[in-house]
């Protein structure tokens, strides 16, 4: 065994719970649906997966009304947050928000082309149709195309660490500079 090491552990779900949240990630917040039937849900589980075609994967809690709603509409939108963005992680992390419509009151959002809210302030966000969707426990995997996108106005990324939020220090470059 190497000098400092830990001894190796049997996995148990709390445990690599627990241990994951030293992989630090982007948070973003998926919304879905039209009209009065929107909603949106923040997810720390969202990665680009192929450049060609341009394909990226969410995780979603089974069950959960935001999954519905992109079954029933067969496309999303991943609002990726900036770092001045923490207050929305938590608002859409949060069980005791508003639903529907009422969930976006004060919150700076335009319609997607489905109507889905498009955050305002983000990094980007990509709006997805699914292509596939994979049970994975408590979660459902969807792998999704991205159909269109755009920059925002946000500069640096929002991260989950630890167990907690946290403002990256690190600045997006303006390629057109």
């Amino acid at each position: 065994m190497i000098a400092g090491a830990t001894a190796p552990a049997r996995a148990d779900g709390d445990r690599v719970w627990r241990l994951a949240q030293r992989f630090p990630t982007g948070v973003s917040v998926v919304t879905a649906g039209a009209g009065d039937t929107v909603r949106g849900g923040t997810v720390s589980a969202f990665c680009l997966l192929s450049r060609n075609p341009a394909l990226v994967s969410v995780c979603l809690r089974r069950g959960s009304g935001l999954l519905e709603l992109i079954r029933r509409h067969d496309c999303f939108t991943v609002n990726v947050l900036s770092g001045e963005q923490t207050w929305l992680a938590r608002h859409f992390a949060s069980r005791f928000r508003a639903t529907g419509h009422s969930q976006f009151d004060g919150i700076g959002w335009t319609p997607g082309e489905t109507g889905e809210p498009r955050l305002t302030g983000t990094l980007c966000w990509l709006h997805c149709r699914p292509r596939a969707r994979v049970a994975a426990g408590d979660h459902e995997l969807i792998l999704a195309q991205v159909l269109t996108m755009a920059e925002g106005t946000g500069r640096t990324p929002l991260l989950y660490f630890a167990g907690g939020l946290h403002a990256g220090d690190i600045e997006i470059e303006d390629e057109n500079r």
